[in-house]
């Protein structure tokens, strides 16, 4: 039976991409595959011709395209921000070695729409699609800290501030001291605020200069310790910066 050749290595650099979630030159798939830079340089040149890829004027590398995207919406019935995001959530998962969730603030509640859970027995777990109150301690941080003082002080005079834990922040004032460290640090924090021996990190994401979801990494409080607590928000930082920028950038190439 004939097995087309090029087809298997046209999707196997079309998975390389896909995968990898950085942009990449001919030279490097070529090595990394090992397939021959002109057969690269063909397959690539198809790709970019369908729009499944994109072609970096300056840098020459290339990055998943919007018609890409589209056809794995029609799949998965899921927005960009999910599909561009997985691989970098993957990879942060491994780093951090804990649960991550990709949300999205729709409203008065949060919505998680994605979830790499980590490979340890014991960790956090919400599926897809689940929600949780504006309110509920790290996420509430991060999704409020753009706007300004005075509308979060109504919205959360409206809402009010549930005593989730003892560890929960209820009075306005002092939680909008932890918004004010949310911004000048960039990410926010819940220490057993929301849930009893849990703990929590997140950060924004942005597409261009306007929040677009959060990433979460979440774990017990004894494996996501103070030792820990710096390296993730490392890594949770460096991530949602990178998902920006590749979400920016999809957006203007369209």
């Amino acid at each position: 039976m004939y097995s087309a050749p090029i087809l298997k290595k046209a999707i196997e650099v079309l998975k390389f991409i896909v995968n990898d979630g950085n942009p990449l030159g001919v030279t490097e798939i070529s090595k990394q595959l090992s397939i021959s830079k002109s057969t690269v340089f063909g397959i690539l040149k198809a790709f970019e011709d369908a729009k499944f890829i994109i072609k970096d004027k300056n840098t020459k590398k290339y990055v998943i395209g919007h018609a890409l995207f589209a056809l794995s919406k029609n799949v998965f019935k899921g927005g960009e921000l999910n599909i561009l995001a997985r691989p970098f959530l993957e990879k942060l998962t491994g780093l951090v070695d804990e649960t991550v969730f990709l949300c999205v603030r729709e409203e008065n509640v949060v919505k998680v729409i994605d979830a790499i859970e980590t490979k340890k027995t014991f960790k956090i777990s919400s599926p897809v699609g689940a929600t949780f109150p504006i309110t509920a301690s790290v996420l509430c941080k991060a999704f409020l800290s753009p706007m300004d003082n005075e509308k979060i002080k109504d919205f959360l005079k409206e809402r009010g501030l549930p005593k989730y834990t003892e560890n929960s922040i209820t009075d306005i004032e002092l939680f909008l001291e932890e918004i004010e460290k949310t911004r000048k640090y960039g990410y926010s924090l819940d220490l057993e605020e929301y849930l009893t021996g849990i703990r929590a990190v997140a950060t924004l994401i942005y597409k261009e200069d306007e929040p677009a979801g959060a990433i979460c990494a979440v774990g017990f409080s004894r494996s996501l310790n103070d030792d820990k607590l710096p390296i993730v928000i490392k890594h949770l930082k460096s991530t949602a910066q990178q998902i920006s920028e590749r979400l920016t950038q999809f957006n203007l190439k369209q």
